[in-house]
């Protein structure tokens, strides 16, 4: 697996997935405004919540026993028995409790959500089956069509008057393309279930499902209490802020990705030492690219939200400084927690799940109560930072673990000298509006870059490396992992 050009593909296809989804929930966020796209971030919540019952862990585990090499053919079989049952599960979950979740959500939205929640497992388990199969590059274009097709048919529906379920009717497209085009790109063909196989994905899952948890509660338990105790109106403002701070793990989440089979196959051979050299490198990348969007967002947080969606968003300013922090303290975890995970360690990172999502709920309840918006996300941003300190010390007690100190303190002086530039430029210029800030963030990148270029170890570390990755692309055969 040429871990560079797998990285580079993700990071393409995660990139246009962020340009078309952000550019979808902008005009829908426009059109609809902040309730009726509360309404459908608060349908994709309870879709997010549920998948924790509908998978139990065996995506994950299915990835990780395809990239050992065990049986694929009857882990496949297996894991797709163990999905049919996870889901019944869910979907019977959904039915029991429908009176109310109908009333949480604000329409008779249950059977949509069961046509969604199965059709989407399924996209996930063959997309992940592919990256067990070490293919993870090959995964990028499945994930990209599948927010095309989303963003395409809901616009076309929303234009058309179908309102929320226009993006409901989208969402459920996008996944049967994902489903559809990952089991068609499938190398390992689907054998017999067997007894042993589903032990064997058991004895990963059990730690994986919680470690999965804890990706499904950052990014939905804040919202799901926000809808239960404010109004929809707060859920879209919230979410919104939430959706600009995701654009921050865009190489963080490729690192992720990219990782995880990578570490896996490593841990198997005992080369502990190329996981050691790697993980370094990996958290300076992602701090590299999360500490200047901080920044960023710290001093144009009210022009981005109105601007971009409409003044009737800025109630979320705060929130959107907030948990862009979530963020930088995500960045690293990502990469903490695939490599925990890909060393076999699940079980550790279950350990920090178990501690964070319990700091998260009560702080969660506590603070929307008490604070309003502001108080979902700090209550997220704490857990972020305890499960992000949790990881490292678990993972420094399995490799020898090097946090690139140097390079993070020079990031830190880099972002804050172009925060400077970008605050006077805001200033001064007699713009305002999308030009005031396009200028903004234009001046920003660049005096971010021109000052980490005067840094030799940022260059040496990070410029020059990710130059070398994209010249791979050109001419094959170059990789982070030679």
């Amino acid at each position: 697996m040429d871990l560079s050009r797998s990285a580079l593909k993700i990071f393409l296809a995660k990139g246009g997935n962020a340009v078309v989804f952000f550019a979808g929930i902008t005009v829908f966020a426009r059109e609809l405004g902040p309730t009726q796209i509360g309404i459908f971030f608060l349908f994709q919540t309870v879709l997010g919540l549920t998948t924790v019952v509908a998978d139990f862990g065996v995506r994950g585990a299915l990835e990780k026993r395809l990239s050992e090499g065990q049986q694929p053919a009857t882990m496949l079989a297996t894991a797709l028995a163990l999905k049919v049952v996870t889901i019944v599960g869910a979907a019977g979950l959904i039915f029991l409790i429908r009176p109310y979740l109908n009333q949480y959500l604000g329409g008779e939205f249950a059977v949509y959500l069961v046509i969604a929640l199965t059709i989407q497992e399924f996209a996930d388990l063959f997309i992940q089956a592919v990256r067990g199969e070490l293919r993870v590059g090959e995964t990028a274009i499945i994930e990209f069509a599948r927010e095309v097709v989303w963003v395409v048919s809901g616009l076309v529906l929303v234009a058309a008057g179908y309102g929320v379920m226009g993006l409901i009717y989208g969402l459920i497209l996008g996944s049967t393309t994902a489903a559809c085009w990952a089991f068609v790109k499938l190398e390992t063909k689907v054998g017999r279930p067997a007894e042993l196989s589903a032990w064997s994905l058991y004895d990963y899952a059990k730690y994986y499902f919680l470690s999965s948890v804890s990706g499904q509660v950052y990014q939905w338990m804040d919202v799901a209490i926000i809808g239960l105790f404010l109004t929809y109106a707060d859920v879209g403002a919230y979410e919104v802020a939430w959706e600009v701070t995701l654009l921050v793990l865009l190489v963080s989440k490729t690192l992720s990705i990219t990782l995880f089979p990578q570490m896996s196959q490593w841990s198997s051979e005992a080369a502990v030492s190329r996981i050691e050299a790697v993980v370094p490198e990996a958290i300076g990348v992602a701090l590299f690219l999360s500490i200047p969007a901080f920044v960023g967002v710290f001093v144009l947080n009210y022009e981005v939200l109105a601007t971009i969606f409409g003044s009737e968003y800025t109630i979320a300013a705060g929130v959107l400084v907030v948990l862009m922090v979530e963020k930088v303290f995500q960045s690293v975890n990502d990469v903490l927690g695939s490599t925990l995970r890909g060393i076999d360690r699940v079980d550790l990172v279950a350990r920090a799940v178990v501690v964070t999502i319990a700091i998260n709920l009560v702080l969660n309840v506590a603070l929307v109560l008490t604070v309003g918006l502001l108080g979902a996300a700090i209550a997220t941003t704490t857990a972020a930072i305890v499960q992000t300190l949790l990881n490292g010390r678990y993972l420094a007690r399995n490799i020898t673990l090097r946090v690139p100190y140097r390079l993070i303190g020079w990031s830190l002086v880099s972002a804050t000298g172009m925060g400077l530039v970008v605050a006077g430029v805001r200033a001064t210029l007699p713009f305002d509006g999308a030009v005031l800030l396009a200028s903004c963030v234009g001046i920003g990148v660049g005096s971010y870059v021109l000052l980490s270029a005067t840094v030799p170890s940022i260059r040496r570390q990070v410029l020059v490396p990710g130059l070398r990755v994209v010249t791979s692309m050109i001419r094959p055969g170059e990789s982070l992992t030679d």
